[in-house]
């Protein structure tokens, strides 16, 4: 090092000791790593892309850092790889998208970091033979994770359909070693006034596409539309599972529920003072959906074909109540140009009654059970179960009910595609029925009093409304605040019996709109 004759050598050991140096060689230092880490991805993509089509086997495929994670568990993730090693089909290229779809498997139990190396090498007793330049070449895998805390401890808030909620949880995850979790939740909303729930969830053979769920609950959920409060208290256990390649979920759940209709309002109707006290609910529930948009909570392509059966009367228990309920959904959204969408939606369903064993015939239907439309995610432009059948101010409910919408979603101006601001205009209806014999039959029986309400249903013009408002589509929820005017309504406001509209503002949140 040459030093000039001002300066001292003194100086420049200090100079060189500065903050402002050191920083400066930090920099520089780090550019330069970042360049050769750089240099030896591109190098390693060019190694890839030259031996893609090589054949290749896992000799081992070995996942570190898992300590309190069961082997069995580790063993079923890494085995569909290790099965089609095994069959002598893969080539480098396939090898790299098996262990991509393990680390995806690994990521998706939430049980570990979401950041997942891995490393690929050759066996050190492999020696390469350049006579033989297309013999598979053994690999081994070894993917590093890092666990997540076992315990987790949050509050916040909750938005679901009509209603929103604050609540605290507490979750256990990892509880066994194989990715089981068990949540504790306390909560308190605005129509669910207090909900407790304790559920246990386990993937089922370690697959991401299938899991058994056990849940334990106690609610109080107040339905003033129906002048009482509902209390349920049970447990509800659920197998689910998807076929991803025709984008199907499925779920077969036992429901064995308490249920108490209390704190009926002074001015309640009869027909809800008859239904108020005990009741217990023992149903097996199938439901299949197949969902292809893009968004649930905002689409602008796909659809939704959703079919829920569920049996009550059924179990060990029985129960009091006895029916075949069955709901269809379905959903369409197309793009049209320029960020403009149509969107429409259609719902119906049917509440069969049964006769319990050793009863001579089936019992009419509780409100608990009956289907209840209307409201800012339902019907727009009318209340909280403000169609089909009323006694005085309150919401009977129905046996039978079909419901639609179409709607436009447009851009919001000055907005980005992706902000999730829209326009919205609607044109929604629906009808709801209450189970009836046909006239002049007084003893027709329960099927032939379902044909009669179902033809009824369909044939009869349904209560309309139509608006428009301002849409807004955030990751957890759907936000709408829209004009409504009501176009057609049963009965005249005030009237015994009639449906209750709502013209004017009305705001929504939740996950699921009509």
């Amino acid at each position: 090092m040459a030093v000039g004759e001002n300066e001292d050598v003194f100086d420049i050991l200090k100079n060189a000791a500065s903050p402002g140096a050191v920083a400066a060689q930090q920099a520089a230092q780090k550019a330069r790593e970042e360049e050769i880490a750089l240099r030896a991805q591109q190098r390693a993509a060019e190694t890839i892309q030259e031996h893609s089509s090589q054949p290749v086997y896992f000799d081992s495929i070995t996942i570190s850092g898992a300590g309190r994670t069961r082997r069995s568990f580790l063993e079923n993730i890494v085995k569909p790889s290790l099965d089609r090693s095994d069959k002598g089909e893969l080539t480098l290229r396939d090898a790299l998208a098996e262990l991509n779809k393990t680390i995806g498997n690994l990521r998706y139990f939430d049980i570990f970091q979401p950041n997942i190396p891995f490393y690929l090498d050759t066996p050190p007793s492999y020696t390469f033979d350049p006579s033989k330049p297309n013999d598979p070449i053994p690999l081994t895998a070894t993917i590093n994770v890092k666990e997540r805390s076992r315990f987790l401890l949050k509050t916040g808030t909750d938005l679901g359909n009509t209603e929103g909620s604050a609540y605290a949880q507490a979750t256990l995850r990892n509880v066994f070693g194989g990715a089981e979790s068990l949540h504790a939740t306390a909560s308190a909303g605005t129509r669910t006034r207090s909900a407790y729930d304790a559920t246990f969830t386990t993937p089922i053979k370690a697959s991401p596409l299938a899991s058994f769920e056990l849940k334990a609950l106690s609610t109080s959920r107040d339905n003033s539309h129906s002048s009482h409060t509902e209390l349920s208290k049970g447990v509800i256990g659920t197998v689910r599972w998807a076929t991803p390649a025709h984008h199907l979920h499925q779920s077969l759940s036992y429901e064995g529920l308490w249920r108490t209709i209390t704190s009926v309002h002074e001015d309640a109707s009869p027909s809800v003072r008859r239904d108020a006290g005990d009741s217990i609910k023992s149903a097996l529930t199938h439901t299949i959906a197949r969902d292809t948009r893009d968004n649930p909570i905002l689409p602008s392509t796909g659809t939704l074909l959703r079919f829920r059966n569920s049996l009550a009367g059924f179990g060990p228990f029985r129960g009091t109540v006895a029916h075949l309920k069955s709901e269809l959904e379905t959903g369409l959204a197309l793009p049209l140009f320029k960020g403009v969408s149509v969107t429409s939606s259609f719902r119906g369903g049917v509440l069969y009654p049964l006769a319990l064993s050793g009863e001579t015939g089936p019992k009419p239907s509780s409100i608990a059970d009956r289907f209840h439309i209307g409201g800012s995610n339902d019907v727009r432009g009318f209340q909280t179960g403000g169609l089909g059948p009323h006694s005085g101010k309150d919401s009977l409910g129905g046996d039978a009910f079909v419901a639609g919408s179409v709607g436009v979603l447009f851009p919001f101006p000055r907005a980005s595609a992706d902000s999730g601001l829209r326009f919205q205009a609607f044109v929604n209806g629906g009808r709801l029925l209450a189970l009836q014999r046909p006239p002049g039959a007084e003893t027709a029986g329960v099927g032939e009093g379902m044909k009669y309400t179902v033809s009824k249903l369909l044939s009869e013009a349904p209560s309309l409304a139509a608006g428009f408002g301002i849409v807004y589509g955030h990751p957890v929820a759907r936000f709408e605040l829209n004009f409504c005017l009501p176009l057609g309504m049963r009965g005249t406001y005030g009237e015994e019996g009639a449906e209750r509209a709502r013209k004017g503002l009305q705001f929504g949140v939740g996950i699921e709109f009509l």
